[in-house]
């Protein structure tokens, strides 16, 4: 057993070939920025929507979180709030005590870019959490935030995140019970803008539970080099398992697929029509 020279021969030498991590040591270890579909339908208040860090069963790829740093949204703007509750905004529109403020700022108008609302406390989710979010300006009139109406049961999808339809809000109080023409909600609305965030992600160990959390063509590598280690003709006859843990420990989860890596859309960004929209 291999010791430190310069240390008690009690303590012993772990090689590194022995010390996998289990994660990559990365705060974020890669961004992304995710464009909804932007129709330009409506403007008012605010939006209510969940988003969902994919799990195993939705064929998700291997994370350990997801750190969503930032919204960005266009409109009139004004005194701009966002807010998170864990699971679902659901049954919780008008219970302010079970979300967490996590963005205050006013914001000038900003009708044909979208304006990022950096958020001060990001929203970590680990595969198969969901949360709800809410975006709101306290901006007087209809003209604050531009959201669409509902046209599919998903708002936008890649292989990490789920961002769901919602429900807008035509009171310029956050969590306000009276809008401009009585009831506040409207329902089947979606988020129009973008969602940043960042990953963390798994890496391979020989262990059963992460192994099959990997693509198949990474699975197939990782048996095809350790068969190759087992043949006497093979160069990689000469290097131990534990160092060919090591190798794979190192390699990302799509470096052995031939299909194009994980990516997000950008779609155009269409100057706003004139005011005002249907609500």
């Amino acid at each position: 057993m291999f010791l430190y020279q310069s240390e008690s021969e009690e303590e012993e030498y772990v090689p590194a070939v022995m010390r996998r991590p289990k994660v990559a040591n990365h705060t974020i270890h890669e961004s992304f920025t995710a464009d909804t579909r932007d129709h330009e339908d409506h403007t008012f208040c605010g939006v209510m929507f969940d988003i969902q860090c994919k799990g195993q069963e939705d064929g998700a790829v291997p994370v350990e979180f997801m750190l969503i740093t930032c919204l960005a949204v266009r409109g009139d703007l004004g005194p701009m709030t966002v807010w998170t509750t864990p699971g679902s905004y659901k049954k919780k529109e008008h219970a302010k005590e079970k979300w967490e403020c996590i963005y205050e700022a006013e914001h000038t108008p900003s009708r044909q870019n979208y304006e990022p609302l950096n958020l001060v406390s990001p929203i970590r989710l680990q595969p198969g959490e969901s949360c709800g979010v809410y975006v709101h300006s306290q901006l007087a009139g209809d003209d604050a935030l531009v959201y669409d109406n509902q046209r599919a049961s998903v708002t936008h999808e890649d292989a990490i995140l789920k961002v769901l339809p919602g429900q807008a809000h035509l009171s310029n109080r956050p969590f306000g019970r009276h809008g401009m023409w009585g009831f506040p909600w409207r329902e089947r609305r979606e988020f129009v803008g973008r969602v940043s965030y960042g990953v963390n992600y798994i890496l391979w160990n020989p262990v059963a539970d992460v192994h099959h959390r990997f693509p198949p063509a990474f699975k197939e590598a990782a048996w095809l080099l350790l068969l190759c280690a087992r043949k006497p003709e093979s160069p990689l006859y000469w290097l131990h398992d534990e160092v060919l843990y090591y190798i794979l420990n190192m390699c990302k989860y799509d470096w052995f697929s031939n299909q194009a890596r994980l990516c997000t859309t950008s779609r155009h960004e269409r100057p706003l029509r004139k005011w005002p929209w249907p609500h």
